[in-house]
C-alpha cells in the first residue's frame, strides 16, 4: 500500500472518530484531521514539487565551488 492510500485511510479513520463523537469540538477536530490527511495524500500524489526537487539534489551533490585544491 503506498503512501497515498495510508494517508486517505487515516482520513477515513478520522471521519469515523467524528462519526462517533459525542462533543461537537471534537467532531470537528477529527474532521479537520481528516481534511489534513486528504491534503497530504493529495501532495504525495502530485509527487515532489520543482522546488523540492532541486532542494533534495542540492543536498545530494553539494557544490564544490570554493573549494581549495591544490
Amino acid at each position: 500500500m503506498g503512501n497515498v492510500a495510508i494517508h486517505r485511510r487515516y482520513a477515513e479513520e478520522c471521519v469515523a472518530m467524528a462519526q462517533r463523537s459525542e462533543h461537537e469540538s471534537d467532531k470537528a477536530l477529527w474532521l479537520t484531521l481528516a481534511q489534513s490527511w486528504v491534503r497530504l495524500a493529495e501532495h504525495v500524489a502530485r509527487g515532489p514539487s520543482w522546488s523540492e526537487t532541486e532542494a533534495a539534489e542540492d543536498i545530494a551533490a553539494p557544490s564544490l565551488a570554493g573549494f581549495d585544491h591544490d
